[in-house]
């Protein structure tokens, strides 16, 4: 059983390293292509586009499974994106586009005190640029951080 066990880690730690240099290779690419001016209009990986503080790290990377999309301006930004990563192989991605979440950007605005029962994850984030931000609510919402367990549970099953 332990044997079984040991080699399930194994597989599963070569299968994230796998994934990991394969999402690698696609931002290199997508990089590249804004860097030479091949294709203008691309932000980059949504998780590199902002900050948060450190003991928020592990909240935003357990809530946000968006962290790895690519910002980009729009959805002909986004085709340009698509054909580029076909033509070299690179492999797929996930695109945010900006023009499709500015209907977010009211409820970017911080949330007057009471409005929440605990801070909302989004507030936390400092994005690089401001025009970033409704990516940034797109993807995280309105998730509450929580000190702990119990107060977790008390916000989701009492609402305080």
């Amino acid at each position: 059983g332990e044997v079984k066990a040991m080699h399930a880690r194994l597989e599963e730690g070569k299968a994230n390293s796998k994934a990991s240099k394969a999402q690698s290779s696609v931002l290199k690419v997508l990089m590249e292509g804004k860097r030479s001016g091949k294709i203008k209009g691309i932000h980059g990986r949504l998780g590199d586009l902002g900050t948060i503080p450190a003991e928020f790290d592990v909240a935003i990377s357990t809530a946000c499974g968006a962290l790895n999309h690519v910002v980009v301006d729009n959805t002909q930004v986004a085709q340009r994106c698509c054909d580029l990563l076909r033509s070299s192989g690179a492999g797929v991605a996930t695109f945010l586009m900006l023009d499709k979440q500015q209907h977010l950007a009211p409820k970017c605005q911080t949330p007057p005190d009471g409005a929440f029962p605990a801070q909302r994850l989004v507030d936390l984030v400092k994005p690089n640029d401001e025009a970033l931000r409704p990516a940034f609510y797109f993807a995280l919402r309105d998730t509450l951080v929580a000190s702990d367990l119990d107060q977790a549970m008390k916000m989701a099953y009492q609402g305080q």
